[in-house]
């Protein structure tokens, strides 16, 4: 565990009115990363429409999670190296010119290589935010900030659909495209202006070896999770991606333990307490394929809903996440304990959310999925302020940068894990969509009641013998 001494202070003092700027650069940089994310899907087919190139769309959409999957970890590391301001700058500026590059081209392999380089370089500074919450804050104070961010999200994620979409109905799909570049640009002068470049004095080194391998790693990881379900776990090209991946997983763990900057510090793994809340937090995000993808289907087939209800679960989640987290945020950070309590809801609502979910039939009302994803949206807020500012404090300053992004990066890979997971699931049951949505929903609730009992039984011994 590390001494209190090294984590009660702020790590980079800033005055009130620099520090609220970085904070509101942070928001910023959410903002684009949640429009670019979820407000983006909402245009991808009217523009690959556009370009008579429909048949691209699972490819960009692998693309797009790809070189975000790759860079995050990696980004956490070149922060610590090269100072966080610094990376927000490059990988930020890099973002925005692929972005106005996609509103201008209309050529669909040119296009895709800018969305694959788009999402890399948000890959570099996705875990900024997260990271410098806890830099320029006192402890106490981190959970209301991650709040901040929590909310920032989901306003990007559901007013950016919103806006997107509204641009592209009116026929401005190139409009539409490049209005993430805007809060980006704001984010990354905010924090060009305010925060200073804290780096490493030591003489810096690139883990090249590491970075190659990592992403030899996730691209065979990426490809096999998302074609597995479609072509077939037992297709040659799925086998080889996995047995690629497996080699890759040893050779970059055998990289890692040998060079003084890795990329992912193998003895991050030695605490116990930050393994806990890695696993936590994958939990936390288990449950999300479900919800985004088979609670719509069972909404549809199973109840017999229109599309058009299906399509509106989500809102009154989205509401709550809009506004939820930095109340929940501000209630953690007054007292230790209550960062344990969070996680505990944040698990034990999913599981019990989703209970009446593994009992669905025909009689079964649309209420009862409007009330469970709500309630997805109330758990959300509580994860939001909880994991990672316990697992920071269970970092030593130089690890902090490096230590959160792996904890981002764990969380996005939770939904690779639970995508494939859930379609060998339903696939067993190709007869009855009840079935299979059914037994998807009771598994939720079994690993997020594993979660619940991870968080009671160690998270809670640790965060209280603090």
């Amino acid at each position: 565990m590390t001494n209190e001494k090294n984590v009660s202070t702020v790590l980079i003092p800033l005055s009130k009115g620099k520090k609220n700027a970085v904070i509101l650069g942070s928001v910023c940089l959410m903002l684009s990363i949640a429009m670019f994310g979820v407000g983006f899907f909402v245009i991808q087919g009217p523009i690959l429409d556009e370009m008579n190139a429909s048949g691209y769309y699972s490819l960009l959409t692998i693309f797009a999670s790809l070189g975000l999957a790759v860079m995050t970890p990696i980004g956490g590391k070149l922060g610590d190296l090269f100072g966080r301001r610094n990376v927000i700058i490059i990988s930020g500026s890099v973002c925005a010119v692929c972005g106005i590059g996609m509103g201008l081209i209309r050529s669909v392999l040119p296009f895709i290589l800018l969305r694959l380089i788009l999402g890399a370089a948000q890959g570099a500074f996705t875990a900024a935010p997260y990271i410098l919450m806890r830099e320029i804050n006192e402890p106490k104070h981190v959970p209301k900030s991650m709040g901040i961010l929590a909310s920032a999200i989901a306003v990007g994620g559901f007013g950016g659909s919103i806006l997107l979409g509204a641009m592209a109905d009116a026929g401005q799909l190139g409009i539409a495209i490049m209005i993430p570049v805007i809060p980006l640009v704001i984010g990354i002068v905010l924090i060009a202006v305010n925060l200073p470049n804290k780096k490493k004095d030591a003489k810096t080194a690139i883990d090249i070896p590491g970075i190659i391998c990592l992403a030899v790693l996730l691209s065979a990881f990426c490809l096999s999770m998302n074609y597995g379900p479609s072509i077939g776990w037992g297709d040659m090209k799925i086998v080889f991606g996995l047995i690629l991946t497996v080699i890759a997983l040893i050779v970059f763990v055998k990289i890692e333990n040998k060079t003084s900057e890795a990329i992912v510090p193998m003895y991050l793994f030695k605490n116990k307490q930050y393994t806990a809340l890695l696993i936590v937090g994958f939990i936390c995000y288990f449950y999300q394929t479900a919800m985004n993808a088979y609670a719509p289907l069972a909404v549809q087939k199973v109840i017999g809903a229109s599309a058009a209800i299906s399509g509106s679960l989500q809102f009154p989640r989205s509401v709550l996440t809009m506004v939820l987290p930095t109340i929940v945020g501000v209630w953690v950070g007054k007292k230790k304990d209550n960062l344990w309590l969070a996680m505990a809801f944040a698990t034990g609502i999913i599981a019990a959310a989703f209970v009446p979910l593994g009992f669905t039939s025909a009689s079964t009302s649309v209420l009862t999925y409007f009330v469970a994803i709500s309630l997805t949206g109330i758990a959300e807020s509580f994860r939001s302020v909880s994991v990672t500012p316990a697992a920071q404090a269970t970092l030593r300053p130089e690890d902090l940068g490096v230590g959160t992004a792996l904890v981002t990066f764990v969380n996005s890979l939770a939904s690779l894990f639970s995508a494939a997971i859930y379609s060998v699931i339903y696939g067993m049951s190709p007869d009855s969509v009840q079935t299979g949505v059914n037994n998807i929903f009771l598994l939720t609730v079994a690993i997020s009641a594993a979660g619940l009992l991870i968080v009671l039984l160690t998270v809670r011994k640790h965060i209280t013998a603090q």
